[in-house]
């Protein structure tokens, strides 16, 4: 079951449904926005083979420019979950994320917008590439993870420092 409440840190095995569950979002997303994106990729850690991982689904949309994110049909996204994270500035990044519960405020899908072939769709693929490819490394970053999790399951802030493991 995908979701995570704000502010919560919770690992999970890895599923094989979460490939199915990110190309589903894929087709559902490409008849949303798909006439102002490049690409869509599934990264993060629900998309690395057999690590823990929150069950959530982060999804890389590449753009031409950011300005292209105007022109995406926010009120057709806000109608299947999916929600502007304005409070997320990142620079050279645009943040949504799909709830499955307001109230709670479940979190069930990352999507992130950025720059096809610009920084951060490098670095989130790269990530994602090396992990799959380096046994040893995946299960060093999965290690890191959970003492990670098990140290802050409350505070998502400072469940950070992951991405250390590829340098």
């Amino acid at each position: 079951m995908l979701g995570v409440n704000k502010g919560e840190v919770k690992l999970v095995n890895h599923s094989t449904d979460w490939k199915n569950l990110f190309l589903e979002e894929k087709k559902l997303l490409q008849s949303i926005i798909g006439e102002n994106i490049i690409d869509i990729q599934h990264f993060g850690s629900t998309a690395i083979e057999g690590i823990k991982a929150k069950p959530v689904v982060d999804i890389l949309v590449g753009v031409k420019t950011l300005e292209d994110v105007r022109k995406f049909d926010r009120k057709r996204l806000k109608e299947i979950g999916y929600y502007h994270l304005s409070k997320v500035q990142l620079d050279g990044k645009v943040v949504f994320a799909r709830f499955s519960d307001l109230e709670n405020l479940t979190k069930t899908h990352n999507m992130h917008i950025v720059e096809y072939n610009g920084g951060w769709w490098k670095e989130h693929i790269y990530f994602r590439d090396y992990l799959n490819g380096n046994l040893k490394k995946a299960n060093e970053f999965d290690v890191l993870k959970q003492n990670l999790a098990m140290r802050y399951p409350k505070d998502e802030k400072l469940y950070k420092g992951k991405e250390e493991i590829c340098r």
